[in-house]
């Protein structure tokens, strides 16, 4: 076997390594997945296309693109999406883990010294996030027997206003603006509203533009000040769960917009110097997610936990109402 060389781990930890990680939560952060037939299937992270043909067997740990003819386990998937090499890959999964960096990824002190003098690239058409326009929203529509979809499920009007949730007729989605910590947009996502959209092989939830990294915390900039003055943020997975807290008075809510809190989102969270509770989907235990357990070592950490499984799998905290809420919130606990 070789794929050790010049990884910094021998095979074994490797393959540890790779056994260990779940691929379907990791591809889970590009790309939207659902169960067929046993497998997970969802619209290739790796090539564009409008009929899902990316394929993930949960028991192998293993992934297939069928559209680009690439597949094996999460490193080649690595490897192909951020279009690295192996050592990279390895460091990448590392991180994402929460697992100490081999010393081989690590720059030696000779090689930051020519770094330092070696002339400049070009580096004006790298940029992996593009600012959109603050009028960007503009173009799309205030529905209200669309957006009533979400005032079903108790989200204020005020509400969907500050997040600016509105329709976009041409895809019959539910669309809102992703915001940089400092407040700038640099992407939307849509939340579609066609019922039939797993049959049909469509995303839940979808980005509209593509970004090499999901390195923003949605509600940052719009809770600002309250997660300053409360010295607390709470952490979900998705949107919606953010406004449904905050019309019951929650208003120091964000969302990492996936399960798996990531390496970017973790530097971020660490950055604030606050309280973290996270308030993830029920089937989550935030225990065996390696940037949560690396973020305790600079912040403390509490968990607002499914008690006596009164969520379904896959529910969010919110979804049995403010009740429900206020007592999983209430009754968290400090992850030691």
């Amino acid at each position: 076997m070789g794929m050790a060389v010049n990884s910094g781990l021998d095979n074994e930890q490797i393959a540890e390594l790779i056994e260990r990680t779940d691929i379907a939560e990791y591809i889970g952060q590009f790309t939207e997945l659902f169960e067929k037939n046993g497998e997970l299937w969802g619209l290739s992270p790796l090539k564009e296309e409008k009929t899902p043909s990316f394929s993930i067997r949960p028991e192998e740990n293993v992934f297939y693109d069928f559209s680009s003819g690439k597949g094996g386990d999460i490193l080649d998937f690595i490897q192909a999406y951020h279009k690295c090499s192996f050592p990279k890959a390895v460091r990448l999964l590392c991180e994402y883990a929460g697992e100490p960096t081999p010393d081989c990824c690590k720059r030696l002190p000779c090689t930051k010294v020519i770094k330092r003098f070696r002339p400049h690239a070009d580096r004006s058409k790298s940029c992996t996030a593009k600012t959109l326009p603050e009028d960007v929203m503009a173009k799309f529509e205030r529905d209200p027997e669309k957006l009533q979809v979400w005032l079903d499920e108790g989200i204020a009007p005020e509400i969907l206003e500050k997040y600016q949730v509105r329709f976009d007729p041409l895809d019959n989605r539910l669309v809102y603006p992703i915001r940089t910590p400092s407040g700038e947009i640099f992407n939307l996502q849509g939340r579609t509203l066609d019922p039939d959209y797993k049959a049909k092989g469509f995303r839940k939830y979808t980005f509209y533009y593509k970004m090499a990294t999901l390195d923003t915390v949605f509600g940052l900039a719009e809770n600002a000040e309250a997660i300053a003055r409360k010295r607390e943020v709470i952490i979900f997975e998705g949107v919606k769960s953010v406004m449904q807290a905050e019309t019951w008075g929650y208003d120091n809510c964000a969302a990492i917009l996936t399960s798996h809190l990531n390496p970017a989102q973790l530097r971020r969270l660490i950055r604030l110097g606050i309280r973290v509770v996270f308030a993830l989907d029920s089937d989550i235990d935030i225990r065996e997610d390696g940037n949560i357990k690396k973020l305790r070592r600079f912040v403390r950490v509490d968990w607002a936990k499914n008690r006596d499984n009164v969520l379904e799998p896959k529910m969010s905290p919110t979804d049995l109402g403010p009740e429900v809420w206020r007592q999983l919130y209430e009754r968290r606990e400090r992850l030691h």
